[in-house]
Parts: structure tokens; C-alpha cells; sequence
């Protein structure tokens, strides 16, 4: 792919800012411009002009409004990506936007961050040996869908191609849901929170991260994070269950079979 000429990243926290460092470090794109998440700054549009990729990197609950108000504004031939990690939404909201041959949206999704936020925290090797999930839909352009590809590539993620109904069901279980559950470990610690060691501090990390971002989350993937709860509860339920009935053999054996699907992602 050709080298991108101008690239608007709205949103410079750590995601936006993490990309803008590292397509400038690595010489991704001729031009790099941030624009603030401001609707008000996002409506005058002037970041948008003459670009030929745009990335909003902003919460999730923002990014339907924010594809509407961008669409009327994009240069055509140019395509429009975000790095939500719920695609359900924002993916409905460009498919309802009034047709534009010449203009694509492609959702996006780094799998990659940190339990820190904001600009301050970005990084230009953030997404080195990380996998970027895209969701186009049937009608989105090859072209349009090997530009954002090559963009994530370019910043040393692999990509990988899923529907947006896909994405958001396995998101559910190996995000959303860890990040309710860190929570929710914090939460039950109680008076012996400060009695946690190395290994408490390291399973509940990610409960350090910023709240109003993970409840908009939590929001924007309701129901797939229902159904993984409905699968986690049940677990546990079951193991309670072995627990009081003090069948350990049992346990052990549940325990097992666990133990060996974690040792499979090395």
C-alpha cells in the first residue's frame, strides 16, 4: 500500500496519541493532524479536510455521534476507521449514514492499552506484537480495507477480519468481562486489601483503570457482557457447588483442565 498523505486521528489519548506517536516515528504518513474530541471542533471540520484516512480514538459511547457528524465532511476516496473496543454500535451508526461511493468506514480495534490514560501515557511502540481486530462490512471496498490494514500493520500489530457481532461476543470474554471481575476482586478484598501481595497486585491490575471508560463500555456491550457474566456465574456456581459438597478430586480436575488451556497461550 501506498504511503498514507494525510492522516486525522481524533482523540489523542493514550490509543489516538499511541498512534500519532508511532506513525510519525515510523514515517507512516506524510501529514499527521490531532484533532481534540470536541464535537464543537470535530463540526467545523477542519481537520478533516484533504485527509485520506481518519481514526477516532475516543470512548465508545462518542463514536456513533462523532461517525455522524465526520461522514458529510470526508474528502472522497477517503476512509474512516475507529479504535472502539465495541464495534456493534458504532458499525450500525456509518451503516445508516447516507450513501457515499467514494467514502468508507471500516471499524477497528487494537487489542492492546494499558490500565493508565491519556496522552501522557501514549507511546509510539504501544501496539508492537499486538493484534488489531478490523469488522468491514460485505460492502466496504478491498482497497478501503487494506488501507486501515496496512496502517495497524505498519505500527507492528496483526490484523485479523471479524463481523462486528463477533468481535463485541468475544470482546465480552476476554476484556469486558476480566475487567468487571479485577473490579470486583478489589471490591470483595475489603479490610484485607492491604494485606494483597505480588500476586493479588498483578491478577487486579487493570481495576486501576479509568472507571467512567470501562462503565461506557460495560454499556456499549450490554448484552454480550450479560451473557459472558451468565457463563463466568455459572462457573463459579458450579465450583461453590464442589466446594461445600468438599468434593476435591472434582475440583482438582476442573482446576486441570483450566490450568491447560492458560498454558496454551504461553
Amino acid at each position: 500500500m501506498s504511503r498514507i498523505s494525510r492522516l486525522v486521528v481524533v482523540g489523542l489519548g493514550l490509543i489516538g496519541g499511541s498512534v500519532a506517536r508511532g506513525v510519525k516515528a515510523r514515517g507512516l504518513a506524510a501529514e499527521v493532524v490531532g484533532v481534540g474530541r470536541d464535537p464543537v471542533r470535530l463540526e467545523r471540520a477542519r481537520g478533516l479536510r484533504g485527509a485520506d484516512l481518519v481514526l477516532l480514538a475516543t470512548p465508545v459511547g462518542s463514536l456513533p455521534g462523532l461517525v455522524r457528524e465526520a461522514w458529510p465532511h470526508l474528502e472522497p476516496g477517503a476512509v474512516l476507521t475507529d479504535a472502539g473496543s465495541v464495534k456493534g454500535e458504532v458499525v450500525a451508526a456509518a451503516g445508516a449514514c447516507p450513501a457515499r461511493p467514494e467514502t468508507t468506514f471500516v471499524g477497528g480495534h487494537p487489542l492492546a492499552g494499558s490500565e493508565q490514560s491519556g496522552f501522557a501515557a501514549s507511546r509510539p511502540d504501544l501496539f508492537e506484537d499486538s493484534l488489531t481486530i478490523l469488522t468491514p462490512t460485505a460492502a466496504a471496498p478491498a482497497e478501503a480495507v487494506a488501507r486501515v490494514s496496512a496502517l495497524w500493520l505498519g505500527l507492528g500489530s496483526q490484523v485479523r477480519l471479524m463481523s462486528a457481532e463477533e468481535h463485541d461476543r468475544a470482546v465480552a470474554a476476554i476484556s469486558h468481562l476480566p475487567h468487571l471481575v479485577a473490579y470486583a476482586l478489589v471490591g470483595a478484598a475489603g479490610e484485607a486489601l492491604p494485606l494483597a501481595a505480588r500476586g493479588f497486585q498483578d491478577t487486579t491490575r487493570i481495576a486501576a483503570s479509568d472507571e467512567v471508560l470501562w462503565a461506557d463500555i460495560f454499556r456499549g456491550n450490554r448484552e454480550a457482557l450479560l451473557a459472558a457474566l451468565e457463563t463466568f456465574g455459572a462457573l463459579l456456581a458450579r465450583w461453590e457447588a464442589l466446594i461445600r459438597a468438599g468434593e476435591w478430586t472434582a475440583l482438582e480436575a476442573e482446576l486441570a483442565r483450566v490450568r491447560e488451556l492458560r498454558e496454551k497461550l504461553g
